[in-house]
């Protein structure tokens, strides 16, 4: 608290002072249950809503990004950094920046730091989204989600995802893809550290599709 005293308000400070002394530093108790009081509305605060609530949450959205599109801008400009021919000039490192800052824009907000970067480096990040040409007509849809806390107490933040994701094109039926994956929660940040999602261990029939490929 900050103490705002005029002249007149002296002799009263000066009294509320002594009293305080002969009190066993009422003031120093004050001070400590408004800090005590603080805390407690802090700790009421955070509760709202429990961590894993909100990393369920977390790894949601990131699915809605993931799975619904093609994203058209990030193709753009996906294909402006990657499809130069002179990848050191300036042009071409203005291209991977803006691209860069998109992402960033898009999911900085779910990862770590290291976890965007891992997840960039490991194709982990609009990894379907990368497949689609420029001029594709097909498109996917996220149809159902579920994500569940592992229930090892040692692995409290790790989850299990499941996903059911729609591919659809003009040209056929559409058809439904099962993806499977995991996400790894950095304790000290509270985001996302790790993320692997896709059909590991299956045909990668979502892939086929959306790269057209022939059997």
């Amino acid at each position: 608290m900050k103490n705002r005293f005029d002249k007149r308000s002296l002799g009263l400070l000066a009294s509320v002072t002594i009293v305080c002394m002969l009190g066993a530093g009422c003031s120093q108790q004050g001070a400590a249950t408004e800090k005590v009081e603080a805390v407690a509305e802090t700790k009421t605060e955070t509760a709202t809503i429990s961590n894993p609530e909100k990393e369920i949450q977390m790894i949601e959205a990131v699915l809605q990004e993931e799975l619904n599109g093609p994203d058209k801008q990030f193709i753009q400009l996906l294909e402006e950094a990657i499809g130069g021919n002179e990848f050191d000039s300036v042009k071409q490192k203005e291209y991977e920046m803006k691209l860069d800052s998109y992402l960033k824009e898009k999911f900085l907000s779910y990862y770590t730091e290291e976890g965007f970067r891992r997840a960039q480096s490991t194709n982990m990040m609009y990894h379907y989204h990368y497949q689609f040409e420029p001029d594709s007509k097909g498109k996917i849809k996220l149809i159902d989600s579920d994500v569940k806390q592992s229930e090892i107490d040692t692995a409290s933040n790790q989850y299990h995802v499941k996903a059911t994701v729609e591919y659809s094109s003009p040209d056929e039926e559409p058809s439904l893809h099962e993806l499977e994956g995991k996400v790894i929660f950095s304790t000290k940040e509270g985001k996302i550290g790790d993320i692997q999602l896709g059909q590991f261990n299956t045909d990668s029939t979502l892939s086929k599709k959306i790269q057209n490929w022939q059997d």
